[in-house]
């Protein structure tokens, strides 16, 4: 029995191995492929999205120009919502940055979602920027 648990294990392991590099190549590969840098004009500032970790999912905020988007996204549908991003939201190319919240009742939930964001970011193959609570 032990050794159908270990095997039950390593198969998971390799499938969930398997999901994170195709999220990596897609997303990745989408705003490489897509030569994002051109959709920086000036004067409009040239910011790619960030991912604000709160106590109950994140709120991400995007800019099309200089016009700034804001999102409530939950923990189980950020990598999806950032897949779904038009290109022309990430003009800096692969890179997103992302801080905790200040405003906190529950730190261990704010942790919770603040190094899932980062492991799921990391898993679309996006360079993160850590950035101190905002």
């Amino acid at each position: 029995m032990p050794r159908l648990h270990f095997v039950l294990l390593i198969g998971l392991t390799v499938c969930l191995t398997c999901l994170s590099c195709r999220h990596k190549s897609h997303l990745h590969e989408q705003i490489v492929a897509a030569d994002t840098s051109k959709y920086c004009h000036l004067p409009d500032a040239c910011f790619n999205p960030h991912v604000l970790a709160v106590e109950n999912g994140y709120d991400v905020t995007t800019f099309l120009g200089s016009q700034p988007q804001h999102a409530h996204v939950s923990s189980r549908d950020l990598a999806e919502y950032l897949e779904s991003l038009p290109m022309e939201v990430w003009p800096r190319g692969a890179l997103i940055a992302i801080s905790p919240t200040d405003d906190v009742t529950d730190q261990r939930a704010l942790a919770r979602n603040f190094y899932a964001a980062q492991q799921i970011c990391r898993s679309l193959g996006l360079q993160v920027q850590v950035l101190p609570g905002g």
